[in-house]
């Protein structure tokens, strides 16, 4: 398999530590004007990202079905998707497919 790109390390780190250029940090750090996500409107946040963004929704279908192959039954919380080992390439995948992070 590939190496994953160095930038992608660096946004998988800020997933982990939940300082990311979403806009409910953004927010935070007084750097845009609103929380919301541009594609639905709630509040930007790192599980809504990964887990409930409806803009997202066609992506998650691989991101879940690599969670049951990794034993991750029922409903994924975030710190688990972030750090399962075998979750790494499918969570890749999902961000690089939605290009939130480009």
């Amino acid at each position: 398999t590939a190496p994953i790109p160095r930038t992608m390390i660096s946004t998988l780190s800020w997933l982990r530590t939940d300082f990311t250029s979403l806009n409910a940090t953004r927010y935070r750090l007084h750097q845009t004007d609103s929380p919301a996500c541009e594609a639905c409107g709630a509040p930007e946040t790192r599980t809504h990202f990964l887990l409930h963004c409806p803009a997202w929704e066609h992506l998650r279908p691989a991101l879940q079905h690599a969670s049951y192959r990794a034993g991750l039954l029922g409903a994924v919380d975030v710190p688990s998707l972030l750090s399962h080992p075998k979750l790494i390439k499918a969570l890749v995948s999902f961000i690089s497919a939605t290009g939130r992070f480009s």
